[in-house]
This record gives structure tokens, C-alpha cells and sequence, in this order.
């Protein structure tokens, strides 16, 4: 199977219009800045639209692509022009993206992520000199597959690829999640990022529980006194923010799959076909780590939380 096998018809349609482009440019290669007018041009496909929202358009992207590059002296024949190393580098963390999030395919959303992900070209500079942050548009992406549904069935799913037991008893729980677990899923991969962890853990579920607005898991916190804002300062405090490079992927914890089975016994148990955001806590609050000691230190302990599910009968 080559590289572009498994690129849906947008994805196909962006390297076409990347190389035309170069052609536009008298660029003998196709850059990853070439891509990246590519993606807007496309107009249609999820990348088109975080970039839109963003306040990336074609004609601001196409002016900073000229300042930055400059044109070629002498028109070049499409025959003539190849992928540049790092445009190549950005399709395989496309790729790589699309793995990690339990697609099948590779779609705009996958390659922007990649471009993203890779960070140092000329494409992400042209973003970067628009006045928008790389950070803002992979934020803006998730948000957007999660909104349909897709998202992290998704990030959930990031051990579609991997070997890990945690990978394996994720990809078979996620697509049991119900709409706002899979946002929550979502948001705990965001959560990772921001704190430039290695792995997605048990707390940054909480943090994608409490922070994507989900609306049961801040109804039970209220009902135990938890002040939302104080605690995910005291996760903060807890796991604070890694520093140094940022990893170039994302794993998840070994606790997280104890969380997905615990979950997805706790759902069946109640006769649940889906996993809910409450099961999702009440695992999360049995899983010895920072989510669980975070969680009885501000009085979510297992029990409380289970009395209020078993009264709401989730």
C-alpha cells in the first residue's frame, strides 16, 4: 500500500491543488507553504473550515507565501516538480495522526494536524505570521471532530496502532462512548498536549470531563460541593506542566485502560449499552493516580459518586 492509499477524495484534492500551487509559483517542489494553500482552497473539508474560522484566507496566506519564499524565475512543468523533505515529513504525521485517532482514512483534518505537529516549515510560519497560533488550530480541530462525533472515538481509538494493552482495551471501549464522553475523550488528548505530556492519563479525563462543558459530570460535582475552577487548579498542581520539548506523539497512561474496563463493566452492570460520563468518573475516582486522589481530596470519592449514580440511575 503506498503513502496516498488511504487518502479520502479531499485529501487527493489538496495535493493536486498544492501542486498547482507550485506551478502558481514557478516552485519546482511542493512545500509544505503550498500545502497549506492546498487546505484552504480546498474550502469544503474540515481543514478549510478550522483555517476559515481562524481567519487563514487564501489571498493573505498567498501574499505571506510570496514574502516569505518568493516567486521562481521560470515556469515549471507539473511533470517537474516533487514533494520537498518536509512536505513528505508532514504527510507521514498525517498519517500517523489519522492512526492515532482509529481512522481508517487520511483527510485534510490529518494532514493539517501534521503540519501542525511538524511545526518548523514555511506553512506553519505563513499560519504562524496571520496572527494564529499552531496551538489554537490543533485546539480548533479536535474541537470540530468532536462536535462531530468523530473526534476521539477518535483519540480514544489512538491505539488502533499501537501494541500497548492500553491501546487495545481503549480501541474496544471507545466506540461504546457516548456523544459527550467521546468530547470529553477529546478534550483529555488537548489537556495532554497543553501540559506537553508523554501520555494521556486518568486526570486529564477529568480536566476533558470537567472543561468540555459536559453537563451531568458538573451536576454531580455540584451536588458534592466541588468548585470546578479549584479543581483543576489542584490538578495543575498536581501534574504540572512537563517541561522541555514537546513529545512528537501522544501514548496513553497504562492507568487509562484500567479506567476504559472499569467503565465499560460499570456501564454493563447497569444495563447501559453506552459508556456514560458518569461511569467515566466513578472509574476514573477507583483508579489509583492523580485523577483519583484529586478527586477524594475535594470529596468526589467513589462512593459519593456512586450513591449519586445509583439515584440518577446511570
Amino acid at each position: 500500500m503506498g503513502p496516498f492509499d488511504r487518502f479520502n477524495d479531499r485529501a487527493k484534492r489538496v495535493l493536486a491543488l498544492a501542486q498547482d500551487e507550485a506551478v502558481r509559483f514557478n516552485h519546482n517542489y511542493i512545500g509544505v507553504e503550498h500545502l497549506l494553500l492546498g487546505l484552504v482552497r480546498e474550502g469544503e473539508g474540515v481543514a478549510a473550515r478550522v483555517l476559515d474560522s481562524l481567519g487563514v484566507e487564501l489571498s493573505k496566506a498567498r501574499t505571506a507565501v510570496e514574502f516569505i519564499v518568493g516567486r521562481g524565475d521560470s515556469t515549471t512543468s507539473p511533470s517537474e516538480i516533487t514533494l520537498s523533505p518536509r512536505t513528505k515529513k508532514v504527510i507521514e504525521l498525517g498519517i500517523d495522526e489519522a492512526r492515532k485517532l482509529g481512522h481508517s482514512h487520511v483527510g485534510t483534518e490529518h494532514l493539517l494536524l501534521g503540519l501542525v505537529r511538524e511545526g518548523q516549515s514555511v506553512g506553519a510560519g505563513v499560519i504562524e505570521s496571520l496572527g494564529v497560533s499552531l496551538e489554537q488550530i490543533r485546539h480548533r480541530v479536535i474541537e470540530v471532530l468532536g462536535k462531530q462525533g468523530t473526534d476521539m472515538t477518535i483519540a480514544g481509538a489512538a491505539g488502533a496502532g499501537h501494541t500497548t494493552g492500553a491501546g487495545v482495551a481503549i480501541a474496544s471501549s471507545v466506540d461504546r462512548l457516548d456523544a459527550a464522553s467521546q468530547r470529553a475523550l477529546a478534550r483529555a488528548y488537548w489537556e495532554a498536549g497543553r501540559a506537553n505530556d508523554k501520555e494521556v492519563a486518568p486526570h486529564h479525563l477529568v480536566l476533558g470531563l470537567v472543561t468540555s462543558g459536559e453537563a451531568w459530570t458538573q451536576a454531580v460535582l455540584a451536588q458534592l460541593g466541588v468548585d470546578l475552577v479549584d479543581l483543576v487548579t489542584r490538578i495543575d498542581a498536581a501534574a504540572p506542566r512537563r517541561e522541555g520539548p514537546r513529545p512528537s506523539g501522544l501514548d496513553e497512561h497504562a492507568a487509562l485502560s484500567d479506567v476504559f474496563a472499569r467503565a465499560a463493566s460499570l456501564a454493563s452492570a447497569r444495563n447501559s449499552a453506552l459508556i456514560r460520563s458518569g461511569h467515566l468518573l466513578l472509574a476514573i475516582a477507583s483508579v489509583e493516580g492523580v485523577g483519583a486522589t484529586v478527586l477524594k481530596s475535594v470529596g468526589a470519592t467513589p462512593e459519593r459518586i456512586r450513591e449519586i449514580l445509583d439515584r440518577m440511575k446511570e
